[in-house]
């Protein structure tokens, strides 16, 4: 690989060094193995897995490998979900934060707001609609996130072709291009036809010559098409503990020498790649030999269950994408990738440059906690939270016990030979002589469930929830700090995501903005645009209550204190709708210019209806303001005036009008600070009325 005592290895060769790659591989997993053995317990500890498990959530003697249970044949053995509950609820809080958050484009080198609000509307379509797995593998990073204390995400562009079989028909043929359907027909060259049908489908020489022989004979023929049918990035959440590994001594995952990437491919997926993606046809059939023949290291069929092995069915190769960060001969630096086997000796599945233009690994990388420099040293909530569990279980196991005993409680008995078990209900002998009575069972302590209480709020307290005897602002704090570090990390996977559609997305894609009813053309731009991606929450607004009163709070001093219109009431009714209707905001409201253009076709409207004599009729919740504007504009042309003035009638009702517009917003004015007045006529109602 790459390192300071071997700097010959930092340049790249047409030949990669196979044995060193295995080597350093096989290496770098035994380096891991005590913390991938900790990640294992991790998952253990959150499934609720022990040696000994039973069923019935009891103790037996027969699943013991001493043949003795304590304290009784039949105990209680009972799962405790501490870890896993607490797991669940930061997942899901993690979850509600993302879905309710906003992916937000700045410009980085211009100040082009404009095509920066394009930008975000895309990546929102592009994530939520095209993207459907994404939320998906967000969900799944997040477990990993919390129960393994890293979270990483592959971040790719995937294209797909399928080839179907297309009908094509002689008189077809005949009409596009008559000089060649004769051709076909007399049978003159069939020699240079079915060269050419073999180019051009890339198909075997008989099967285009078979062509030709059904042209003749049937009319009609298939032919070959390949159809693209996926173009896209691709975000795909791996097991920091199975599917990729750095050095042990990694700081910065993107600065590291190297990182492999395992995948488990089927023997028929290994060969498909020969013609896909250009793999070695050599390397490929070693590697179905040697995992037809069973070679455990090249086959992958295992998986821990407990302390089980179990074999899978299927025969499932482990194939190992090395990503080195190396030096090509002008001494330019590059990520390259190189595929193998394990144990397939000196041959290679491909090796190349990865030509992804933000020269990053493709791969998102986020710790739990940054106790140390190192990426390997962060704990997880199923570390942290392992004690607790194991208190709350002894604690909850004895309860049940003590139940058990006093329930049916040991019947003590004369002496006759040694007691074979204690338990409820056994006959246990003794030697002071007297009647048949029952065993004493151990008495009710208190201090059991104060045990719990404690240890159940030390570990809440630690962690962050909201529960009873942790102080709110703590657990907000704590949160906000999980929230924040989440953010950062899905920041990077948009930014790998936009780099990836810039350099192999479409010039051009219709999407769908919610609110607006047609179709949207972007443009992706030029090649190198860049912007920033954002995501913010505040854990605050999970408190639908709290935010509306931040909401009114805001509202009641701008209208105090907003003197020159800064403050964006839409922006803040659509936050207030937000907390009331989570995620139905955008489909409530209106775009901006969509209201305003509904706003001004009801005023224009109105007008007319004053103008034919019907009076004035003004809603209470109406854009008083805007349409009063409006209002105001077409009765300040000259001949609407004159108009006016020669019309008592039509006077009338346009003063009625301005008073009801005018008494609507002295009366919202009003409201944000507590005075009310009295209206000068009925909504809704003329003077007469």
């Amino acid at each position: 690989m790459q390192s300071a005592s071997d700097p010959e290895l930092l340049f790249v060769s047409k030949e990669p060094d196979i044995g060193y790659l295995q080597e350093t591989y096989r290496r770098t997993q035994s380096e891991l193995g005590e913390w991938i053995d900790r990640r294992q317990r991790d998952y253990d500890t959150r499934n609720c897995l022990w040696s000994g498990k039973s069923d019935d959530f009891k103790k037996h003697n027969i699943d013991h490998a001493t043949g003795e249970v304590f304290p009784f044949e039949g105990s209680s053995d009972q799962e405790v979900r501490v870890v896993d509950e607490n797991i669940n609820q930061l997942v899901a809080m993690s979850l509600n934060a993302i879905r309710r958050a906003h992916i937000v484009a700045t410009p980085v080198e211009s100040d082009d707001i404009e095509r920066a609000n394009v930008i975000s509307s895309f990546i929102r379509w592009l994530v939520n609609t095209k993207m459907d797995e994404f939320y998906d593998q967000v969900e799944l990073g997040l477990n990993h996130f919390f129960e393994k204390g890293m979270m990483v995400h592959y971040v790719y562009w995937e294209s797909q072709d399928l080839k179907q079989q297309q009908s094509i028909k002689l008189d077809e043929i005949a009409q596009a291009l008559p000089q060649m359907a004769q051709v076909i027909q007399d049978g003159s060259m069939d020699e240079e036809l079915s060269t050419a049908l073999k180019n051009q489908f890339n198909v075997s020489k008989a099967k285009a010559r078979g062509m030709l022989r059904e042209l003749r004979k049937d009319g009609e023929t298939t032919i070959p098409v390949t159809r693209r049918v996926m173009n896209q990035p691709r975000v795909k959440a791996l097991a920091p503990d199975e599917d990729v590994f750095w050095p042990s001594y990694a700081i910065d995952p993107q600065e590291a020498p190297y990182v492999f990437h395992v995948l488990n491919m089927t023997p028929e997926q290994l060969r498909s790649k020969i013609n896909t993606e250009g793999w070695d046809e050599e390397f490929v059939d070693k590697a179905i030999e040697l995992a037809q023949r069973g070679d455990t290291d090249t086959q992958i069929n295992n998986l821990r269950l407990q302390d089980e092995v179990i074999r899978n069915d299927d025969e499932t190769i482990r194939v190992i994408y090395c990503y080195q960060r190396l030096l090509d001969e002008d001494d330019i630096p590059g990520i390259f990738c190189t595929i193998f086997c394990e144990n397939v000796p000196d041959v290679f599945a491909k090796h190349q440059l990865l030509d992804y233009s933000h020269g990053k690994y493709p791969f998102v990388v986020s710790t739990f906690e940054k106790t140390s420099k190192r990426l390997y040293h962060s704990r997880s909530i199923a570390e942290i939270g392992e004690g607790a569990q194991n208190i709350e279980k002894i604690e909850y196991d004895a309860g049940i016990d003590r139940q058990s005993l006093a329930t049916m409680p040991p019947l003590m008995v004369p002496y006759g030979r040694a007691p074979t078990r204690w338990g409820p209900g056994v006959r246990v002998p003794y030697r002071t002589p007297g009647e048949y009575r029952f065993a004493d069972t151990p008495r009710y302590d208190g201090g059991s469930m104060e045990v719990r209480r404690y240890t159940k709020e030390q570990l809440d307290r630690y962690i962050g929830r909201n529960a009873p005897g942790v102080d709110p602002v703590e657990a907000q704090m704590k949160q906000q700090r999980n929230i924040d570090k989440i953010f950062q990390h899905l920041k990077h996977v948009i930014d790998q995501v936009w780099t990836l559609y810039q350099q192999y997305g479409p010039d051009e894609e219709y999407f769908r903005v919610t609110g607006m009813r047609d179709m949207q053309k972007f443009s992706k731009g030029r090649a190198g645009e860049r912007f920033d991606f954002y995501m913010q929450f505040d854990v605050a607004t999970q408190d639908p209550q709290q935010m509306l009163d931040r909401v009114k709070t805001v509202g009641e001093l701008g209208a105090m204190l907003d003197k020159n219109g800064t403050l964006d009431t839409e922006r803040l009714l659509q936050l207030a709708i937000g907390q009331v209707l989570p995620g139905a905001s955008e489909k409530v409201l209106l775009p901006k210019e969509t209201a305003s253009q509904k706003a001004m076709e009801e005023e224009r409207q109105l007008i007319a209806e004053l103008v034919a004599g019907v009076p004035p009729n003004v809603r209470e919740q109406d854009a008083h303001e805007m349409k009063l504007q409006v209002f105001m504009q077409w009765l300040q042309q000259p001949d609407i005036q004159q108009k006016v003035q020669q019309d008592p009638a039509l006077q009338q009702r346009v003063n009625q009008y301005t008073q009801q517009r005018n008494f609507a917003i002295q009366q919202k004015q009003n409201a944000q600070i507590g005075r009310l007045g009295t209206a000068p006529t009925q909504f809704g109602q003329s003077a007469g009325a």
